[in-house]
């Protein structure tokens, strides 16, 4: 019988530095990850890019920084790093 797991995890300053930028970024950290079983064993591990969902929601590609949108995109592409280094140590 092949098993799946969803998993949420997160890091609350990571989290902490992306919200005091945009509120909106609360909407998608922590992460959530898939990790399912396959036959013939091991695993495939499902994930979203945290910055694709937290650069479409906070419209970071209009040019604007004045508002530390820029920080928060710096945040989020570190979250995504920090993610895809996990998802190959699974």
């Amino acid at each position: 019988r092949l098993q799946c797991r969803r998993i949420i995890l997160g890091n609350p300053l990571i989290a902490v530095t992306m919200l005091k930028h945009d509120m909106n970024a609360g909407l998608f950290v922590p992460v959530e990850v898939l990790v399912r079983g396959i036959e013939g064993g091991g695993c495939e591990v499902g994930y979203v890019v945290p910055s694709s969902l937290i650069v479409g929601s906070s419209k970071l590609d209009e040019g604007s920084d004045s508002n530390g949108k820029g920080e928060l995109k710096k945040a989020a592409e570190m979250l995504d790093r920090k993610l895809k280094a996990l998802c190959r140590w699974i």
